[in-house]
């Protein structure tokens, strides 16, 4: 956290301490373009008021803007307090470094195809080596089961020897002893509970392995949509640094036609507005491109978040 303010809100804050000085200033100038609506001036002189109101109307719509936006940043704040379960009234910023190193590092492209990360998480997904083992245990039970079913031969003798009246093992008289030798077999006579048992584990091994392979088919869905999310905000980001290169040559080509005398004040205006707004789109496109990013490696099974809370990806 920091003391910092966002780039885009900062700007916004920036705006918002100049805005009363350029209006200020435009109330002066119009007072004195005034003095020369009844002479040979007259025409000049309303086109430049008509250009000055029209600035001043665009400034009133940046304040508001101005305004709309820090409500939606400290709304927003207060909502990511809430996620971090901490008290809406705690007091802190974000830090705009974490922006700067975003735009430092930029976008990198995936070293492996959408195929390649399915067989990685499949490979890697703990949810899915948890449904694995779990279908494992089934089979297992279903052995057990199907052992149940058996014909049962037991071999069973007994021994039974006598000693003289002085008990002592070394008078044992063995020869003179009685013993038996027999099997005990089980004929499959009623066999009704052991069938239940079998029927049920065999059920359970069913379930599981519809339940692993829907999983699977789970995993492979969400992955090629988390790949395909990353290459859609990817390409996002690549068009809109092109609007932002546009932007800023439409706000060079204004003040050159209004240096000359062939532009207007409220197109400048119009042109940095819209300088601001690429700028913004860039930033968002920039951090849905992150998000989608953090996705994909949750989904494919290599984001591991570190006891710091901090996150890493692992190496592939």
């Amino acid at each position: 956290m920091s003391r910092h303010r966002p780039r885009g809100l900062a700007s916004r804050f920036f705006l918002a301490q100049t805005i009363v000085v350029i209006a200020s200033a435009a109330d002066r100038q119009m007072a004195h373009v005034r003095t020369f609506q009844n002479g040979q001036h007259s025409s000049d002189s309303q086109k430049i008021l008509n250009e000055i109101a029209a600035a001043k109307v665009v400034l009133l719509n940046a304040e508001q803007n101005m305004v709309s936006a820090r409500q939606r940043y400290e709304q927003t704040l207060d909502t990511f307090k809430i996620q971090l379960a901490l008290a809406t009234d705690t007091v802190f910023t974000l830090d705009p470094n974490e922006l700067n190193l975003l735009e430092e590092e930029g976008i990198k492209p995936i070293p492996y195809s959408a195929e390649q990360a399915i067989e990685i998480a499949l490979d890697r997904r703990l949810d899915l080596a948890n449904t694995a083992n779990q279908m494992e245990d089934t089979e297992r039970k279903l052995v057990l089961a199907a052992e149940g079913l058996g014909v049962q031969v037991n071999l069973v003798g007994s021994a039974n020897v006598g000693s003289t009246a002085d008990t002592d093992w070394t008078r044992l008289r063995f020869h003179e002893g009685a013993y038996a030798l027999g099997v005990e077999t089980d004929l499959l006579l009623d066999r009704k509970a052991q069938r239940n048992a079998y029927r049920k584990a065999l059920i359970t091994v069913q379930q599981r392995q519809r339940a692993y392979d829907e999983q699977v088919d789970q995993i492979k869905l969400a992955v090629r949509q988390a790949y395909r999310n990353l290459a859609e905000r990817a390409e996002s980001y690549r068009i809109q640094q092109l609007a932002l290169t546009l932007a800023r040559e439409r706000v060079e080509e204004e003040k050159l036609l209004l240096n000359i005398g062939r532009g207007t004040a409220r197109l400048l205006l119009d042109s940095e507005d819209a300088l601001v707004a690429a700028q913004d789109r860039v930033i968002r496109a920039l951090v849905d491109h992150t998000i989608a990013k953090l996705s994909f490696f949750r989904d494919v099974g290599v984001l591991q978040v570190k006891p710091d809370g901090m996150w890493e990806q692992n190496t592939l």
